[in-house]
């Protein structure tokens, strides 16, 4: 797969993504609005069954009765799947909007299967990327700790760094992977192309969205405003750096 490659060496323009993200998110609430509380209640059903099914760890496997456990595992992976496509929905919902291009709602609920599953991929692999380093300072921490005991935490200071510096790396790795139609190591390989350069940026955008979802978070129903006006502006850094704009002055997504 060719990877997505930026069309523009300038860092994120943080600010303008953080106004173009609401401007784009404002023109079209009601429908991010509702496509959040559709999904994101679905989401949240599929997770209470989960839980009320017992989990597949709480109770340990082998006390699960084959019923129990084919519970959980349906309602986990319906729990996993329509929180991809709530993210696909919202970032498809987000790239209309930031068009002026009205997003409607039956066209928002449509499940994008093979952007669902490039997500889902991508997610994976960085997920399991931070465990990766996260396993690996914990080993390095109990070896160091058995040869000098007082640095025995510098490994862990030293994988945290890491974890911090691959999340900014990957701030967009969403709409690459939705909307750069890019997937797993590509999708990885292109947000570094893209924010590398200019890490302090992407760390700075990276802040300013968990600043966004936290308020939403402590809000509870802000939840339904923040996560969409989060990732209109994720979208919007990435048409910044990944889509030409004509002399007419419409985008053109390069892909």
């Amino acid at each position: 797969m060719p990877l997505l490659r930026p069309v523009s060496d300038e860092p994120i323009a943080i600010r303008q993504a953080l106004e173009e993200g609401w401007q784009g998110f404002r023109r079209h609430a009601w429908v991010l609005i509702a496509l959040t509380l559709i999904l994101g209640g679905l989401n949240l059903l599929c997770w209470l069954l989960y839980r009320h099914s017992g989990g597949l760890l709480d109770r340990g496997l082998p006390q699960s009765s084959p019923l129990q456990l084919g519970e959980a595992t349906v309602a986990l992976v319906a729990y996993l799947l329509s929180g991809f496509w709530l993210l696909v929905g919202l970032i498809h919902g987000a790239e209309r909007a930031l068009d002026h291009q009205p997003p409607r709602l039956g066209m928002l609920l449509r499940c994008d299967g093979r952007a669902v599953a490039r997500l889902a991929w991508s997610v994976l692999v960085l997920l399991l990327l931070l465990a990766l380093v996260r396993q690996s300072g914990e080993l390095s921490s109990w070896l160091l700790t058995l040869l000098l005991p007082r640095l025995g935490e510098l490994p862990m200071w030293a994988a945290w760094a890491v974890v911090i510096y691959v999340l900014a790396d990957q701030v967009l790795l969403l709409p690459i992977t939705v909307l750069g139609d890019q997937a797993g190591l590509a999708a990885f390989r292109s947000g570094r192309l893209a924010t590398d350069r200019h890490w302090l940026h992407a760390l700075g955008l990276l802040l300013v969205v968990s600043l966004v979802l936290l308020a939403g978070f402590l809000l509870l129903v802000g939840l339904a405003v923040a996560l969409p006006w989060a990732l209109c502006t994720l979208t919007a850094a990435y048409r910044q750096l990944f889509v030409l704009k004509l002399a007419s002055g419409q985008p053109q997504d390069q892909r």
